[in-house]
């Protein structure tokens, strides 16, 4: 598995502000991406920690592309420190011809859906940064900055090179955290209705 590396904030302005804020400092738009998650979780591995929680889960993931569909269930594992901040990342796919058959097998085994988040992602680059905004169940409004980037011609050695983006372009963020957990806020909010 390789490990990777990112960072996700939550933006303090509208998806409408943002784009304008990063097309102004010469962000083109690459590519839009709309998923679809439903976090499949064993009944025995229900409990009052949100975090371990989603580190059981399983994704069962539709994407849409501009010219492409298609399914995978997705496993990601995460370890975090004391401050809740992600240490260590990876993830692995497994490309799946019908999701509702996916979800069928996992509920044969004792799986239950846990939550479900829809996200568009747009993927803007410059000639020296890539962000990836996720608009997430039209509630919240993220940027991920990943190590790897696809459309700009770099790498980010370290976390303070991707935390560097989000100031050098004066993108306003929620409470200083470069470590936003979009599936735990959907998490609590569902709880919070009552489920």
């Amino acid at each position: 598995m390789n490990i990777e590396n990112e960072i996700t904030v939550e933006v303090n302005i509208s998806l409408n502000e943002l784009i304008k804020l990063v097309e102004n400092n010469g962000f083109i738009l690459k590519k839009k991406t709309n998923m679809n998650d439903i976090y499949m979780i064993n009944k025995s591995d229900k409990n009052n920690d949100f975090l371990l929680m989603l580190n059981k889960c399983i994704l069962l993931r539709s994407i849409k592309e501009q010219d492409n569909e298609f399914n995978m269930i997705t496993y990601k594992y995460k370890e975090y420190n004391e401050n809740k901040e992600i240490i260590k990342q990876t993830k692995t796919n497994c490309i799946v011809e019908d999701i509702k058959q996916a979800q069928i097998l996992f509920e044969q085994l004792d799986y239950e859906k846990l939550i479900e988040i829809d996200d568009q992602m747009l993927i803007y680059a410059n000639d020296t940064d890539e962000i990836a905004i996720q608009n997430v169940n039209n509630k919240h409004l993220y940027i991920e900055i990943e190590d790897d980037c696809h459309y700009a011609n770099r790498h980010y050695k370290s976390l303070d090179e991707m935390k560097e983006v989000i100031s050098k372009y004066k993108i306003p963020i929620k409470n200083n955290n470069y470590f936003a957990k979009k599936a735990e806020v959907e998490l609590i909010e569902t709880y919070n209705e009552g489920m």
